[in-house]
């Protein structure tokens, strides 16, 4: 009977033991944790802007005339080679004829003094004049004949008249725009996009595109350009993203988005919301064990990067690793013991 008593003294014990630890874990301060990982973080951005033209080309005179034949409107195809600006050549073509008839004089006077030249009628400084005379009456005849070919205008390209700016008649003064003609087979999409993003895209980078006015069909695009230049009013830069190939329907100035797909590695990161701010910087709640083997949250500054979604980039002040609080900030202090009640869950936007 006395050895049953003290066995139930004792299990009364071990009771009182279990919920007095019981008790001052409740009372210690409760905190989740999420550790400090080094994983790939991606995100997605939407940039937008209108569709244009690759290739577009201005018709421009070199001779003042008038116009005399003037044919396509805006919105014909043509074939390249074809005529699309005739202007008045009537002076031209006299100014070509004197200057043919001048190199044919030129070219007998050089010939009747080399007959000349062995009767020593003529001399040899005679002929070399004469020789000067007709290569400069053959380049005279070639800029008329160059002169006369650009009254006549043709189509660089096969593409689409999108502009046209004078009539038959019109009086030209030289270097005027007349024609502006693109191709429509290739079109792009040139957006803005933040500087901190540009070194995360790729010259070839796969883009999934929207054009408002086809609907939701998915369109198939790509990087084709990284502008080299940031722009310092807005830190923004210039990407060109080419339709591959260019759908049914899509034209020059429709409205168009472009998802595009970012992704960093080996990037040290922690959860935004775990990060708390004051006038001196950013700053987080570190779990560690004291030198009395205590658990307490310490209070860490650090060096934040960039943000991608959900998480942000670590630059220095944590380490891989580090526990950082996650929930439970009411009340809490630096130096404070805690108690870690379970682990938050992943990190989204981490790729492991």
């Amino acid at each position: 009977m006395a050895s049953l008593c003290v066995s139930l003294a004792a299990c009364d014990n071990t009771d009182d033991t279990h919920t007095d630890g019981h008790r001052a874990q409740q009372a210690l301060h409760s905190v989740e944790v999420v550790l400090v990982e080094n994983s790939t973080v991606s995100l997605s951005q939407t940039v937008s802007g209108t569709l244009e033209a690759v290739t577009k080309i201005r018709l421009y005179n070199e001779e003042s005339a008038h116009i005399t034949r003037l044919p396509y409107y805006e919105g014909d195809r043509v074939k390249k080679g074809t005529l699309l600006v005739q202007l008045d050549d009537a002076l031209l073509k006299t100014d070509l004829a004197k200057a043919s008839a001048a190199r044919a004089q030129a070219k007998l006077d050089l010939s009747r003094l080399k007959k000349l030249l062995p009767k020593k009628i003529a001399t040899e400084e005679d002929v070399a004049k004469a020789k000067t005379q007709l290569d400069l009456a053959i380049a005279e005849e070639n800029r008329q004949i160059t002169r006369l070919q650009r009254t006549r205008i043709k189509a660089p390209i096969d593409g689409l008249i999108i502009k046209r700016l004078y009539e038959p008649g019109d009086m030209l003064a030289p270097q005027s725009h007349i024609l502006s003609i693109i191709d429509p087979t290739a079109l792009r999409l040139k957006a803005s996009l933040a500087e901190r993003w540009l070194p995360l895209v790729k010259k070839g980078q796969a883009v999934t595109l929207h054009i408002d006015a086809l609907g939701d069909r998915a369109i198939t695009a790509k990087i084709s350009r990284i502008h080299p230049t940031i722009d310092a009013s807005t830190h923004k830069g210039i990407i060109e993203i080419l339709l591959d190939p260019v759908p049914d329907g899509a034209t020059v100035g429709q409205f168009a988005r472009a998802e595009i797909n970012l992704s960093a590695t080996g990037r040290d990161i922690l959860p935004v919301h775990t990060i708390h701010y004051e006038p001196e910087g950013a700053y987080v709640y570190r779990i560690i064990n004291d030198e009395k083997g205590e658990t307490i949250a310490e209070k860490v500054r650090f060096n934040q990067g960039q943000q991608f979604g959900a998480v942000t980039e670590v630059l220095s002040g944590l380490e891989v690793g580090d526990r950082i609080v996650s929930r439970g900030y009411l009340g809490l202090r630096d130096k404070k013991k805690v108690h870690i009640d379970r682990p938050s869950p992943p990190l989204p936007g981490v790729t492991k």
